[in-house]
């Protein structure tokens, strides 16, 4: 499975991991690569800053503003733990776009959105992606050897779970809509 940030909220979601094929130990269990998971989380991270800054443009009500601004908090300074991660380890990440130019429709949606519309919208992608990212985020955790890169996902869970719950709190405030997701899948994190 992936890590894998749906929409034009950019929200960081897991999409196919992609587990290496070599046994740990006598298991056979697969092991995380660690440089697969560090290109997504660095993505995914750029893409929910993305999505906090258009939270904050476009908002119609102080909460998914303020909740745009955390996002925006949270994914910079997650992204700058997973960077030194990476130097760490001696890996190059890419330059992260915030939307692949192949995955257009649900930015597209995100951005023509406005008002109480746009506000749903987002609460709705943001419920939905950090759901689906937390389950993923807890099996590449499990599914990995290397203790820096666990400790760093293990980390990671409590914020996705902050998101989530006040996306959870958004969503029921300001009723239900017509998510845009599931038009496009974005990036992945590896298991």
């Amino acid at each position: 499975m992936k890590l894998q940030r749906c929409g034009t909220l950019f929200v960081f979601t897991i999409a196919t991991l992609a587990w290496s094929g070599a046994a740990a130990g006598a298991d056979d269990r697969p092991t995380v690569k660690t440089e697969e998971v560090l290109t997504t989380l660095h993505h995914s991270n750029q893409m929910e800053i993305a999505a906090g800054k258009l939270a904050q443009e476009k908002g119609q009500s102080q909460d998914v503003k303020r909740f745009g601004k955390t996002l925006v908090t949270d994914h910079t300074a997650a992204d700058r733990k997973v960077m030194a991660l990476a130097k760490q380890e001696k890996i190059t990440l890419p330059a992260a776009e915030p939307m692949p130019a192949d995955q257009p429709g649900k930015a597209d949606k995100m951005k023509s959105a406005s008002g109480a519309e746009f506000d749903k919208m987002f609460a709705a992608d943001m419920l939905e992606d950090h759901k689906k990212a937390i389950a993923e985020v807890q099996s590449a955790r499990d599914g990995t050897a290397d203790e820096k890169l666990k400790t760093l996902l293990t980390a990671t869970l409590p914020v996705l779970e902050k998101h989530r719950d006040t996306a959870q709190k958004l969503t029921d405030k300001l009723g239900a809509s017509a998510s845009a997701a599931g038009t496009n899948a974005a990036p992945a994190l590896p298991r």
